[in-house]
């Protein structure tokens, strides 16, 4: 608790920021309500006066909390600006979307974020690990169980130092994988056998594809509701108004669906690999290097199609799922690179985006969607302007 009040921390940063845009908005807007630039408007005054203040109170308190917090991980200060940024960019693109998109899309827009993320993240999670915090990149790790070894080969081939069909020092790397499962370690050469089996991707529990991918589900299942199950459980102790057997079979429902999920995240990614790399793009396009497939096609193609799993989700959890991501998702086109410049870029977009959603939440609370928008609402919810 004490050194939660350290001056340059993220409760104190808050208390100012929040104390910045308390004392600057009352005087913008009465200055608007005064000269009448806005006449007969009183939304947009509390717009626009908001947007100021809290852009004002932002460029001014953010750069302190920043050059603190980056001594301790880079990704402290990054990790907040993309959720700021991903959330105003939300805002507004759903709140003047939502007038020309029919209203039964408006659910897979969410679907369209998620896929978009995922993409992103999953690709640079095979070949890009600097573009992700290291606890994240971790945690994907854990839950896709993939050997460590299918890993390595595969950023071999990207980066061009193991070649199918060439002999060099890396032909062999996989023979250490084959021997642990007992299989003849010539089978491994990727100078005389290429490309590397589906089976030895499968870790040798299976040679078919489909029975692999369900495997994956299963065990990607299993992970996630050893989460989601004490999770609901406990959350079985809330006081509530609806009976204990409606609130267990709500929780038991709860935890299957989005276990179900994880496992079809993960079962959907092996089969798409799978597809692309043997089953079925060699045939549509023959004439494709094989080394293309495992470099880059067939990680791109996994990573495109397991974001469809949210569908497995109902809409609520979709959007959820879509917002949780979309920041990391972000993260991965952007230099982590602590440079004055880029520190300077971050500063001015976090307080552009956090003015936005401060914004849209005092004149337009609904358009901020998710937990996020109801945090804002409780902080920012003040009705002397009325």
């Amino acid at each position: 608790m004490i050194k939660a009040l350290h001056p340059r921390k993220f409760p104190m940063f808050a208390a100012r920021l929040i104390a910045g845009i308390n004392l600057i908005e009352p005087l913008m807007f009465t200055i608007l309500k005064k000269t009448k630039l806005f006449s007969h408007r009183s939304t947009t005054n509390v717009f626009v006066s908001t947007l100021f203040s809290a852009l004002l109170s932002a460029l001014v308190n953010f750069p302190t909390y920043q050059n603190h917090i980056i001594g301790y991980d880079r990704f402290n200060s990054l990790d907040l600006t993309l959720l700021v940024a991903t959330r105003a960019i939300d805002t507004v693109f759903s709140s003047e979307l939502g007038k020309i998109v029919p209203t039964w899309l408006v659910p897979y827009g969410d679907v369209v974020l998620f896929t978009v993320s995922s993409a992103f993240i999953m690709y640079s999670w095979f070949f890009h690990v600097e573009r992700l915090p290291p606890a994240y990149h971790q945690w994907i790790t854990s839950a896709a169980n993939m050997d460590h070894d299918i890993y390595e080969v595969l950023r071999l081939i990207k980066s061009k130092k193991l070649v199918y069909g060439e002999p060099g020092p890396y032909s062999d790397f996989l023979g250490p994988y084959f021997e642990k499962y007992g299989k003849d370690p010539k089978d491994a050469n990727t100078t005389i056998n290429l490309p590397i089996s589906c089976e030895a991707v499968h870790a040798f529990k299976t040679k078919s594809c489909e029975l692999h991918a369900l495997w994956r589900f299963y065990r990607g299942f299993k992970f996630a509701f050893t989460v989601y199950g004490p999770l609901n459980l406990l959350l079985l102790l809330l006081p509530k108004k609806k009976k204990m057997s409606q609130r267990l079979l709500r929780a038991l429902t709860t935890s299957v669906r989005s276990s179900a999920f994880l496992g079809a995240f993960i079962g959907i990614y092996w089969y798409s690999v799978c597809l692309a790399r043997t089953r079925l793009f060699p045939l549509l396009a023959p004439k494709v290097p094989r080394t293309r497939y495992d470099d880059t096609i067939a990680p791109a193609m996994g990573a495109i199609m397991c974001g469809l799993s949210s569908l497995v989700e109902t809409p609520q959890r979709r959007k959820e799922l879509a917002l949780f991501v979309a920041p990391r998702g972000l993260g991965t086109l952007v230099s982590a690179d602590a440079t004055t410049e880029n520190l300077q870029i971050e500063s001015i977009v976090f307080s552009v985006c956090l003015a936005i959603l401060v914004a849209y939440s005092k004149s337009k609370p609904s358009t901020v969607r998710g937990i996020f928008g109801k945090g804002l609402n409780l902080v920012f919810n003040i009705d002397y302007y009325k």
